[in-house]
């Protein structure tokens, strides 16, 4: 005769409790694991942005006198500065020229040159797809001095479409090489099944390829926006006049007109600058992660 088996859970509760014990204090520990550094750099994130939010709201005295994140006495004084200083609002507009030209001109340069990797196959395209990405590697300060001798040769210096080039330059390689690999995400019967049909390759650019490739190109025209929305470096040498310098650059500007620093109009400035990127951002955010996880998965 066959012995039933034993249920082990109730034959000894105190292993089945120890057991149960051992899986909470793991799964507690995992969490741990994740959420503690997770929280950790939500505070470096969030407190210099929520310092910068409350300068804005005080006083020059108070800014010096009180450490404290609440206002004693809130004002927009620092807000009214910014607003009524016309150099803001012009190097606003320059910020938004530059920054959607560089978006623009990036994807029209980008997307050919990554559907050529993706989808042709001649020699050297691993090794020059390779290259693309040495540009990358050298500091700004190490090609501003032949940029500047160049935009001076071709009387281009002091022009916001030699901001555009630039910044398009500075940016392409990282957007030709994410774009490669968001490409290769997208299958080839797709293309085939056109071609079939008789459709030429740029109606397969257009009606096939682009629309699939949406994400990615949000992607590379928020980081080409970006790019040129907050460069400093080359603003200052590729700029003479308030009518073509940009945000950083009048930033810049604010501190260096006073004796002593006006905190709170610069900690004013600075959101002002901050803020329409940010609402910008999060109506496009998931299709910005979308794009990099894809160009990232090449």
């Amino acid at each position: 005769m066959v012995d039933a088996p034993v249920d082990v859970s109730r034959a000894d509760p105190t292993r089945h409790i120890a057991g149960q014990n051992q899986s909470r204090i793991a799964k507690t520990g995992r969490r741990l694991l994740v959420g503690v550094p997770l929280f950790l750099l939500g505070l470096w994130t969030f407190i210099p942005f929520l310092i910068t939010i409350s300068v804005s709201f005080k006083t020059k005295a108070e800014t010096f006198a009180s450490l404290g994140l609440i206002p004693s006495q809130p004002t927009i004084q620092g807000y009214r500065e910014v607003l009524s200083d016309p150099n803001f609002l012009s190097a606003f507009m320059n910020s938004l020229v530059v920054g959607i030209g560089t978006a623009i001109l990036t994807i029209i340069i980008a997307l050919p040159a990554a559907y050529a990797f993706a989808r042709f196959k001649f020699r050297g395209r691993h090794l020059l797809l390779l290259f693309t990405l040495l540009p990358r590697l050298v500091p700004t300060i190490g090609v501003m001095v032949p940029i500047y001798r160049l935009a001076v040769a071709t009387d281009m210096l002091d022009r916001r479409i030699t901001l555009i080039i630039v910044y398009t330059g500075m940016l392409a390689p990282l957007a030709v090489w994410l774009m490669v690999g968001f490409f290769q995400q997208i299958p080839r019967d797709i293309e085939e099944a056109a071609d079939v049909d008789g459709a030429s390759l740029w109606n397969r650019m257009r009606y096939i390829v682009m629309p699939l490739a949406a994400p990615a190109l949000i992607t590379i025209a928020v980081l080409a926006f970006r790019e040129a929305w907050n460069e400093f470096t080359l603003v200052l040498v590729l700029t003479t006049t308030p009518d073509t310098r940009t945000l950083p650059f009048a930033l810049f500007k604010l501190g260096q007109s006073e004796g002593i620093s006006n905190f709170p109009a610069e900690a004013a400035f600075a959101i002002l600058t901050v803020i329409p990127f940010i609402l910008v951002y999060t109506r496009i955010e998931r299709y910005v992660v979308a794009g990099l996880t894809a160009g990232s998965s090449k």
